[in-house]
This record gives C-alpha cells, sequence and structure tokens, in this order.
C-alpha cells in the first residue's frame, strides 16, 4: 500500500502537494496584487506616501532601531524622510512557520508608529492566528488573501 503526503489540493482521488515552484508563483503574484491593490502610492489624496515592493527583487530595505535589516514584501514610506509607515508580509501556507515567526513577523510587528499587515492564503487565519499567539506578536492586521483564478486580481479579508 502506497501512503502519500496530502495537502489541501485534489485531482480526481489523488490528492497533490503544491511544489515550491507554484507556491513561489502564488505568493509572487500575490504580493504584487495586494502591493497594487491596496498600496498604491502615492495617490492624489496621499502624495506624501510611496509603495515599494521587495518582490522579486529587493527595492526597499528598512532599518531597526537594533541594527536589524528588514525587507518586507511590501513597505509604504512617507515623505522626503523616508519614514516607514506600513509594512506587510504576504505569506503562503509553507510560510506559516515558527521561525519566520520568531525572526520576522514579531520584529515587524514591533517597529514604532509601523502598522503590520500580514496576508495569509484564505482557509489558513486560524493556524496563523495560533502562530502569532504562540508566539506573543501583537498588532497584527491580519488579512487572508486568494487569487482569482484567470484574472490579476485579489480579494482579501479582514480576520476577526
Amino acid at each position: 500500500m502506497v501512503k502519500e503526503t496530502v495537502d489541501e489540493r485534489e485531482l480526481g482521488n489523488v490528492l497533490l502537494n503544491p511544489n515550491s515552484k507554484s507556491q513561489q508563483e502564488a505568493h509572487l503574484a500575490a504580493v504584487q496584487n495586494i502591493a497594487a491593490q491596496l498600496f498604491g502610492f502615492p495617490t492624489p489624496q496621499s502624495p506624501h506616501l510611496r509603495t515599494f515592493v521587495n518582490e522579486p527583487e529587493e527595492q526597499q530595505k528598512i532599518f531597526t532601531n537594533y541594527g536589524n535589516e528588514l525587507a518586507p514584501d511590501i513597505v509604504v514610506l512617507e515623505g522626503p524622510e523616508k519614514v516607514p509607515v506600513i509594512v506587510a508580509e504576504v505569506i503562503t501556507a509553507d510560510m506559516l512557520r515558527d521561525d519566520l515567526a520568531k525572526d520576522v513577523w514579531a520584529v515587524e510587528a514591533r517597529l514604532d508608529g509601523v502598522r503590520f499587515y500580514l496576508y495569509v492564503p484564505a482557509g489558513h487565519a486560524a493556524e496563523a492566528k495560533k502562530l502569532l499567539k504562540r508566539n506573543k506578536i501583537k498588532g497584527v492586521g491580519l488579512r487572508t488573501w486568494r487569487n482569482n483564478a484567470g484574472m490579476q486580481t485579489i480579494d482579501v479579508g479582514p480576520v476577526r
């Protein structure tokens, strides 16, 4: 009898794991779509804000008071001083890990005066909440995302 590792995808009667390439492509598409749809700065209403996307290549790093260098998926800076006001991480199911929660999300959530958003795939909000709670990470704007198949749009919803 052959046992297979299973995930959420089903093809006929066989469950398949998503491969890392499809996860990377989904991540890249989600980051770019979320940045374009939700953080399209500058705008006429907010000409002092500017959005940078660090996928597929880094455009804008930010630095903490403790010397950490960060490159969140999405960074929104304010004014000519380039002060970070919003950072966002967009994750795929394989990125729901304690090491990322401790080493990345916790640091970004503690940035003074910066709003931190975490975008998780639809269906994984409960797992993300457990990770945040287990690692004592507070002040996170938790959202879910789902790519609309065949379209260059994404559905995003807040998590309660």
